[in-house]
């Protein structure tokens, strides 16, 4: 319901604002989703390239580590390279304070081509020989010590006795120099050649900072590191917020994506490695990667909208230029419904409005000499049938007849009579003998005080009648017979339609530049039906044969509006058992009395 009114209130909007809505929405939207589709592609193209290459960093990253870890490897393997060493594990059970001279040397020497392998930075060595339990620990620079330590006791143990690969062990914290280090550990299982045997567990200790480096220098500072191995424990992490391994274990094998977390976005491009199983994670923040197509956004949207705004003032122009044509023949057209048909539109163009202007002009000017016409044709049939009824009486005979009664009348004493006959001779002489169209107040009011004395006589003074006119009124002239109907109609429709009793009261007054004449009975009034259908025929310009020589209350109203104008005429106004007051509105013409020549 609710969107049919909103439609129904867009139909009703001026043809103008609903050309420039139509256009606006006919640009914004092509535009806006041009707009979109070319930031959404840059967007995106520049992602995807930046995955590529972000992949291609991540890839060379985890070689270097491969080869430096694949060095490593090989470094665990120097043992089976030294044959003394060998010998030495192989021998029996042995403790610190047994071994030879040449025991020390041996393993002194090995440790010496560890440290100085020239590949690989080992920053400490234990080696843990199975049989006779002692333990050598040295680290770089330092004076090595041996200690009776049980390699079944330390928490790798159980991973590094089940393989025969070197096993990184994780990052722990060793005491060098006095200087506490973190070092990344990482351990081999030695046996024996012949027997397969274990011999012995050798750890290297390689520095933390060893990795950084290696990353750094590949990497930028933009750019978040971080490596973890196969069991999803977390190796190298180059800042310090960002996901835990718990929520990185989801990325395994090689690919790249966007990864969100809390209000950021990042992109996330990891692979695994083939040799070790540490997957290299590199992460960007999409904000930094994407700063450039923000500028680029704001510079689409900046000239969309200026666009939008010259095509909107554009059309703007173009609607007012065929709506104004438009109002302004609307505006003429309300004119002429009021009756004003002097109205004329200027002619600018020969289009379709040019063309539509013109029919106007001919429209109205036909109007015009139609209405004239009309109002000649009616007063004329006015003129004709008061001529006609003048032709078919003769005024002598019946001025002649009503003296004669009158006069007999009187000599039988019968006052009523002689006053009915004479009211009656006056009306007769006022209503033939005069060819004046216009006559003074004074004249109209005489006619129809007499008319009510004769009512008055008829109805055994049932009725009373009262005049109160403006003395200065009475000079003006009003149309003939204006009068009389009304206020017949009062008594005919009011007082007769009633108890029988009633008062009608005639009333005139000056109001600005108007005379205002109200007539007033107190009978039977109307109901609300039948007062709006006869304000409905008001406007009718039908003949009606209401009351005397049909000059009825419609013929009133017309004859009224077609001498004087539109703006005067009749007013209404009634309830049921009230009575009914009807008010004419006339304009002030000053009278000229003409001395007319009237039969005794």
């Amino acid at each position: 319901m609710r969107l049919r009114n909103k439609l129904k209130l867009i139909k009703d909007w001026p043809i103008a604002m609903k050309l420039i809505a139509l256009s606006a929405v006919f640009i914004a939207v092509p535009l806006g989703i041009a707009s979109y589709l070319t930031f959404t592609s840059y967007s995106e193209s520049i992602q995807n390239n930046t995955g590529k290459y972000q992949m291609d960093v991540v890839k060379e990253l985890t070689a270097n580590i491969d080869t430096y870890l694949n060095e490593l490897n090989l470094l665990t393997l120097l043992p089976y390279q030294s044959p003394q060493i060998i010998r030495y594990l192989e021998v029996g059970e042995q403790t610190s304070a047994s071994l030879s001279f040449n025991d020390r040397v041996t393993i002194e020497d090995f440790a010496k081509r560890v440290f100085a392998n020239g590949r690989v930075d080992i920053s400490g060595l234990t080696l843990f020989r199975t049989r006779g339990g002692n333990t050598y620990t040295a680290m770089s620079e330092e004076q090595a010590n041996y200690l009776p330590r049980e390699v079944k006791n330390e928490v790798w143990y159980d991973k590094v006795s089940q393989t025969g690969k070197m096993v990184y062990l994780g990052t722990f914290n060793k005491n060098g120099m006095g200087i506490t280090n973190q070092v990344y550990s990482f351990a081999r299982r030695i046996r024996s050649v012949d027997t397969g045997a274990v011999l012995a567990y050798l750890v290297l200790d390689v520095d933390k900072n060893i990795i950084r480096n290696k990353i750094e220098a590949i990497s930028n500072d933009k750019k978040n590191i971080m490596i973890v191995d196969n069991e999803g424990s977390m190796i190298y992490k180059s800042m310090v917020n960002g996901p835990d391994a718990e929520q990185i274990k989801q990325f395994k094998g090689a690919g790249t994506v966007v990864y969100k977390q809390d209000n950021d976005s990042e992109l996330v491009s990891y692979y695994t490695s083939p040799l070790t199983g540490w997957t290299m994670i590199e992460m960007v923040p999409l904000a930094v990667l994407l700063q450039d197509t923000i500028y680029v956004r704001n510079y689409i949207i900046g000239i969309g909208a200026a666009c939008l705004l010259l095509a909107i003032i554009i059309f703007t122009l173009f609607a007012l230029r065929i709506t104004n044509p438009i109002s302004e023949l609307r505006n003429l057209m309300k004119k002429v419904v009021i009756g004003d048909l002097a109205v004329s539109i200027p002619i600018h163009s020969r289009d379709e409005i040019g063309q539509l202007s013109q029919s106007f002009n001919i429209m109205v000017s036909k109007l015009s000499d139609l209405g004239y016409r009309l109002y000649e044709s009616e007063i004329r049939e006015k003129n004709a049938q008061i001529s006609a009824l003048q032709s078919q009486i003769n005024p002598h005979f019946l001025y002649n007849t009503l003296g004669s009664i009158s006069m007999y009348a009187e000599i039988q004493g019968n006052k009523e009579v002689v006053k009915m006959t004479n009211h009656l001779s006056k009306l007769l002489r006022y209503s033939i003998n005069s060819h004046q169209s216009q006559v003074p107040l004074h004249m109209e009011i005489e006619h129809v005080t007499g008319y009510m004395a004769i009512q008055q006589i008829r109805f055994e003074d049932k009725i009373k009648f009262h005049v109160r006119i403006e003395p200065e009124l009475l000079s003006y002239s009003v149309i003939r017979f204006i009068l009389q109907p009304i206020v017949e109609n009062a008594i005919v429709h009011g007082i007769d339609k009633g108890n029988g009793y009633g008062t009608i009261s005639l009333i005139g007054k000056r109001q600005d530049n108007q005379m205002l004449i109200q007539i007033q009975d107190d009978g039977a009034g109307m109901s609300a039906v039948h007062l709006q259908s006869l304000l409905d025929r008001k406007f009718q310009m039908t003949t009606t044969d209401e009351g005397t020589g049909g000059t009825g209350l419609m013929n009133v109203h017309r004859r009224i509006a077609l001498r004087y104008g539109n703006q005067y005429g009749v007013r209404i106004e009634s309830n049921l058992k009230q009575g009914t007051t009807i008010t004419l509105t006339l304009p002030l013409i000053e009278g000229h009395h003409e001395r007319r020549n009237m039969d005794a």
